[in-house]
């Protein structure tokens, strides 16, 4: 009897203590996950803390203005490109963050991509607004028919600052639109307000910013339905009696009210086709000029014999992409004789070159005290892929006269592909 209850005695003591170590147990468990958690986020707080130019990367957003896409010509072919107005949105000074752009341009064709990337470190206020520009690397062969023209997908990107692939921002998703430019025509053009609108523009406030992207989603959707006719829509009701073929460009440059032409002085041209973005005056001979007017790519190349100032040879390039029919260049070569309202140039009359580099077609023009010719495509590639006009009121033979100059004159190198001249020399 004595010796059973101190057994029963122990027994009832260890069944009572099993919960009790087990609410012991649950309790340090708890406990040490409470700690655990104060630890990491007081350890996760002192981090940003720390670094409070972070938090603010994370919100800087860049809003795009306007946004022009074209095909940008080198000695190599065409490249896809894309210029882009940004606005700094996020309310305060971005100068001195790294801002890192990609653009990837994807031949939906044959799913082919290329990057073009840029970067930016320096000046950049509070809703002061730069231009950007980004280039596909790998050239094109462009064919004469612009139908056959690759369709290209552009999409750009950017970070502001030390961010992760989370804080990435879209700026604009679009397709290239079937038009050649050079890179400064282009940007011109953008800082003339030509480009394709993506949002209206607003006073910032502080709680703008994180709207701003969502507009910038939608809006690209819009340039995939109909992006040729975006960047030139000034004057829609010009457009609708051209062939679908025409670009309004060389239409506005025909029906342009002031013009310039053989004779006049370099000064005229600047009032009809702003200042030359190309000038060359080393040689005491020959002073040259390359104005751009607003033409989609039409270059006016004008020399001046001496120092004198005036016009005696004029050479026109016009993209073939422009040109609906013929009369249209000999409109244009009219306008640039200058003595239209009085006396008419006569031709042009036709005939066939044969030179080692193929076929060329010429059309023959004359007038008083001038002659001059209309040289046709005859390539798809180039300054080959245009045609040209030349205008001159001297006594020398012009194509031996352009053959020295363009040796000399980079910007006569669009010449050559139609007298056969060599400038390698």
């Amino acid at each position: 009897m004595f010796s059973v209850r101190p057994h029963k005695s122990l027994l009832r003591k260890h069944r009572n203590s099993s919960p009790f170590r087990g609410f012991v147990a649950l309790s340090l468990s708890v406990l040490t996950s409470f700690f655990a958690t104060v630890a990491f986020d007081a350890r996760t707080g002192f981090c940003y803390g720390a670094d409070d130019s972070y938090q603010e990367q994370r919100g800087a957003r860049l809003s795009p203005q306007s946004v022009l896409t074209w095909w940008s010509h080198d000695a190599t072919g065409y490249h896809p490109a894309v210029g882009l107005l940004l606005e700094n949105s996020s309310g305060r000074d971005l100068g001195g963050i790294l801002i890192r752009f990609q653009g990837r341009f994807l031949d939906l064709r044959n799913g082919y991509t290329q990057v073009a990337r840029d970067e930016w470190d320096g000046e950049y206020h509070r809703n002061q607004q730069r231009f950007l520009k980004l280039r596909g690397p790998t050239p094109y062969e462009l064919p004469i028919d612009k139908d056959q023209w690759p369709r290209i997908e552009c999409k750009v990107m950017c970070r502001v600052g030390t961010v992760n692939d989370e804080s990435t921002q879209d700026l604009v998703v679009t397709r290239i639109d079937r038009i050649t430019m050079t890179d400064e025509e282009a940007m011109e053009k953008l800082r003339q307000d030509q480009g394709r609108r993506i949002i209206t523009r607003q006073p910032s406030a502080p709680s703008e910013p994180p709207r701003r992207p969502k507009e910038i989603k939608r809006e690209p959707v819009k340039p995939l339905v109909a992006t040729a006719g975006s960047l030139n829509g000034e004057k829609p009701a010009a457009s609708k009696p051209l062939p679908g073929n025409t670009r309004p460009g060389l239409n506005r440059l025909l029906a342009q009210t002031s013009f310039a032409g053989i004779g006049d002085d370099f000064f005229a041209f600047e009032q009809a086709f702003k200042r030359p973005r190309e000038t060359d005056a080393k040689d005491a001979a020959f002073t040259w000029a390359k104005f751009v007017p607003d033409a989609d790519g039409v270059e006016i190349i004008v020399g001046s014999k001496g120092r004198t100032g005036k016009a005696d040879i004029i050479l026109a390039v016009i993209p073939q992409f422009l040109v609906s029919q013929d009369s249209q260049i000999v409109t244009l070569a009219q306008l640039l004789y200058k003595k239209h309202k009085t006396e008419r140039l006569k031709g042009p009359t036709y005939s066939v070159r044969y030179l080692p580099s193929g076929r060329v077609q010429v059309g023959a023009l004359s007038g008083t005290g001038c002659r001059g010719a209309i040289f046709f495509p005859r390539g798809q590639v180039g300054n080959e892929n245009n045609y040209l006009i030349q205008l001159s009121r001297l006594p020398e033979d012009l194509d031996n006269l352009l053959s020295a100059q363009a040796r000399r004159v980079p910007m006569l190198s669009v010449y050559a592909p139609f007298a056969g001249i060599d400038t390698s020399n």
